[in-house]
């Protein structure tokens, strides 16, 4: 009797381990694609000299600063309808190409991946102090995926990123996730990323916009 006691403690202690490395490895997949989300717009360079476009107002270019931008995530996870993600063309957008409208057409495996984010239904929050200290960044989470002109302007936000729950293969060495972005007044979008882990850090390879408005 005590031996099988043994058994399940030891079973249930390699269960807790492992959902916990799984949480690890969503957030720092969630980390990753939220570090290469711009968080500034650099100011437009001055015309070049002999140049027959004017300057306007006499606008003095070296004193122009970024355009910054600040998001809050949403706390938490969303699932999107993804009763579609069979019909999803294999077509994907290699993450910063240096051609133009290049793309490349995945592999079933890659698909298989992207058909695991339908079963992902749970509701759940985002671990957000363990976020936070993935991130080294002092990051402001939202309770929804939408924010009015008014709430914008109250909290200094731009606007709200919401993540998908992230569906890995069985070796985590892959990932994909489902991006919004939300800002009021201005659009959003919804998008898929496709992660590899490379030298153990989770790098985006491809992606492809599923919704622009």
């Amino acid at each position: 009797m005590r031996l099988i006691i043994m058994i399940l403690l030891y079973v249930l202690a390699l269960s807790c381990t492992s959902n916990q490395s799984q949480e690890n490895q969503e957030l720092a997949v969630i980390a990753a694609v939220y570090k290469m989300v711009p968080k500034e717009l650099p100011p437009p360079p001055p015309p070049p000299p002999n140049s027959e476009v004017k300057e306007e107002n006499n606008i003095n270019y070296s004193k122009l600063k970024p355009l910054a931008f600040n998001y809050a995530i949403n706390e938490n996870f969303v699932y999107y309808d993804f009763d579609y993600i069979n019909g999803i063309s294999n077509r994907f957008i290699p993450y910063k190409s240096n051609e133009l409208f290049q793309e490349k057409i995945l592999d079933s495996s890659y698909m298989k991946l992207v058909e695991r984010l339908s079963e992902l239904k749970e509701i759940e929050k985002i671990d957000k102090a363990q976020l936070d200290k993935i991130v080294h960044n002092d990051i402001v989470f939202w309770d929804k995926q939408t924010i009015t002109i008014e709430e914008k302007k109250e909290n200094n936000l731009s606007g709200i990123i919401s993540f998908s729950k992230v569906a890995f293969n069985d070796e985590f060495t892959r990932a994909v996730v489902v991006v919004g972005n939300y800002f009021e007044h201005i659009g959003g979008g919804v998008g898929l990323y496709i992660l590899e882990k490379i030298d153990n850090n989770w790098v985006i390879k491809y992606t492809k916009t599923l919704i622009m408005s």
